[in-house]
């Protein structure tokens, strides 16, 4: 009971980096507003696309619908890592969520997540594909740490929740998220994924998880963590 006391107030900021996907805004948003937790600012950032672009001003539209939802314009800005690390220049708070624009969460997403904060650096969940793919993806739950990173990605991106003082997307890969992981594994952070479906990770002809050459660029991130 003590725990839930300490973490119930705690504020996470989420952030959203758009690019590609601004057709499934609504959906992102809305799995967002309908959390049980309400302790959260979502800041949303416009990348790769010119100033003022059709993406920016439909993505500003959200503002009205909540004072904690905030959308910067980084058209300068042109990789996903690039967006992420300065939209924590924007956060008020030390723990950060990511959304992926055409993912979405259930209602009870961060309340899954907030009694494990006391223990933990970072905190993920088991998700459900659906889109072109409607399975959930193998991976490791509960405390995950002695699970072998280099096997598979183990933190399911838009489920991640960790402290903001962690946080730098290096984007050499194009692999932000496992390479993140696999460095905070080496220095011994602690992992840990909720047993429980609570986000929804769509699958498309344009998602990353489809992207070209992707298994390549694993390797090759891989051969640089863990040289032989």
């Amino acid at each position: 009971m003590h725990c839930n006391i300490l973490v119930i107030s705690i504020m996470i900021s989420i952030l959203m980096p758009i690019y590609n996907g601004i057709e499934f805004i609504n959906e992102s948003v809305l799995s967002v507003l309908n959390q049980t937790y309400h302790h959260w600012e979502l800041i949303i950032g416009i990348n790769g696309h010119p100033p003022n672009s059709d993406a920016y001003l439909i993505a500003k539209t959200y503002e009205l619908l909540n004072d904690n939802i905030r959308v910067f314009d980084l058209h300068n800005n042109n990789t996903k890592s690039q967006t992420l690390n300065e939209l924590l220049n924007y956060c008020n708070y030390e723990w950060v969520s990511l959304l992926d624009v055409d993912d979405k969460w259930l209602p009870t997403k961060l309340q899954s997540q907030i009694q494990y904060m006391e223990n933990f650096d970072i905190i993920g969940t088991q998700c459900r594909y659906f889109g072109d793919l409607s399975v959930s993806p193998n991976i490791p739950l509960g405390h995950i740490n002695k699970y072998d990173f280099s096997k598979v990605n183990p933190i399911i991106n838009s489920s991640c929740l960790l402290r903001k003082e962690l946080c730098f997307w290096d984007g050499t890969y194009n692999l932000e998220d496992y390479d993140l992981w696999i460095r905070l594994w080496k220095q011994g952070k602690q992992f840990y994924n909720v047993n429980s479906i609570q986000v929804m990770h769509r699958i498309h002809t344009t998602s990353a998880f489809n992207a070209k050459g992707n298994n390549n660029n694993v390797q090759d991130m891989l051969s640089i963590h863990f040289p032989k």
